[in-house]
């Protein structure tokens, strides 16, 4: 009978215990849904997040017409999920457990190999309206006397299948990709610069960044000097920046890039140091951003200024992606215009361009949305003497605004 009692107390003990920790974990999750609520409600929006580089949704403010046609909640959720309680925390979390507990190796579309991040692309694509836009974009500038070349840069997953970086398990269609794009150009008699041909043998921590998407300065600067060596057979007296006539510069800040910031900071074993080329007597440009906003130079310092961990320091090179962008020389050695069709791997690039010819124009067609210009009109009215794509090879989604743009 003592013995029944004995164990009657120790199940009353675990009941008590049980129902005291049920209690807490209770309160403890009503409490966080209310506090965050609360946050919610009257807390202050953040209008942009570091880690993840982009802008967020913002509280809506309701209105009869918005509430009856349901645009009011799609925004309300979206500005709900922006804006929820310690929102980089969480992500920050469910990225650990990924990682430490369920052992993934990628997260968010991008996978972590030896401190390097790669983005790998599982989808083929035959770029045909790409090739649609090549075939009309040829005949016109042929009618108006004008060459054009297209410069392609391998991406880290091209790099990276090359280099049998890439576990088995990995699905990755960039090399075939990128072999495609080259069909499409090529059988429009666009005359192709393989950058491949001087990067690819090149290590990929002097070529890419391991925390970005992008290419380094000084795998930019390589590429420079492949595209020179093709473009002096048309323009000889061309000059050419060589390595002896560039200084490299160090950021002090540490640099996460677009990766890191896709993936989330518990796969990332280090921060980049981001590194610059600059011309030991300075660069000798000035140029025009979206037509008569000029005054600025190829390499916006001003972006030095923010050491934040996630300050975008790619951005030094041209400021950012314009529509349309126009670098000319102080001092002009000669009166060769390039226009440029790009993507942001040619910022940095354009910079040392803009040392060889007389005027660059760059062309972002990404962002020609509000902008009223034709890219074959613009070729032929501003006596453009050659066009130069320069692209990385995942652009895929182009063709259409190229078609858009012509």
């Amino acid at each position: 009978m003592e013995q029944q009692t004995k164990s009657e107390q120790v199940r009353s003990k675990g009941r008590r215990l049980s129902w005291v920790v049920n209690s807490i974990l209770l309160l403890g999750f009503l409490g966080t849904i209310f506090y965050g609520l609360a946050v919610y409600a009257f807390g202050t929006e953040q209008e942009r997040s570091a880690t993840e580089g982009r802008m967020l949704a913002q509280r809506p403010e309701p209105s009869i017409e918005t509430i009856l046609n349901g645009s009011y909640m799609e925004e309300f959720e979206a500005s709900a999920n922006d804006q929820v309680f310690e929102r980089n925390l969480w992500i920050e979390t469910q990225a650990w457990v990924q990682l430490n507990v369920l052992q993934q190796q990628m997260n968010n579309g991008v996978i972590s190999i030896d401190g390097f991040l790669y983005g790998p692309d599982a989808n083929e694509s035959q770029y045909s309206s790409l090739g649609e836009f090549f075939k009309e974009f040829k005949k016109e500038m042929d009618d108006a006397g004008i060459p054009s070349y297209f410069a392609s840069a391998p991406s880290k997953p091209v790099y990276a299948t090359r280099q049998n970086i890439f576990p088995a398990y990995i699905e990755s269609a960039d090399a075939e990709n990128r072999d495609e794009l080259h069909e499409r150009i090529e059988e429009n008699d666009i005359p192709l610069i393989d950058l491949e041909e001087t990067l690819g043998d090149e290590p990929g921590e002097d070529i890419y960044f391991k925390t970005d998407h992008h290419w380094r300065a000084e795998g930019a600067f390589l590429a420079y000097g492949q595209i020179m060596d093709r473009l002096s057979e048309q323009f000889p007296d061309a000059p050419v920046l060589t390595a002896d006539e560039m200084d490299v510069k160090t950021v002090d800040g540490t640099f996460y890039g677009s990766h890191a910031r896709e993936i989330s900071m518990p796969y990332v074993e280090s921060a980049d140091t981001f590194t610059y080329l600059e011309p030991k007597d300075g660069f000798t440009t000035t140029v025009c951003q979206n037509g008569d906003d000029c005054g600025h130079g190829v390499l916006d310092k001003d972006v030095l200024n923010n050491t934040d961990d996630f300050t975008n320091y790619y951005n030094l090179f041209m400021g950012d992606n314009y529509a349309l962008a126009k670098i000319t020389q102080e001092n002009p050695e000669n009166d060769d215009h390039l226009l440029v069709l790009k993507d942001s791997y040619a910022n940095p690039v354009l910079g040392y361009l803009g040392e060889s010819f007389g005027t660059v124009s760059a062309i972002d067609v990404r962002y020609l949305d509000d902008y009223d210009v034709s890219i074959a009109e613009y070729a032929k009215e501003n006596d453009v003497d050659a066009v130069l794509f320069l692209h990385n090879d995942r652009i895929t989604g182009l063709g259409s605004m190229y078609q858009e743009g012509l």
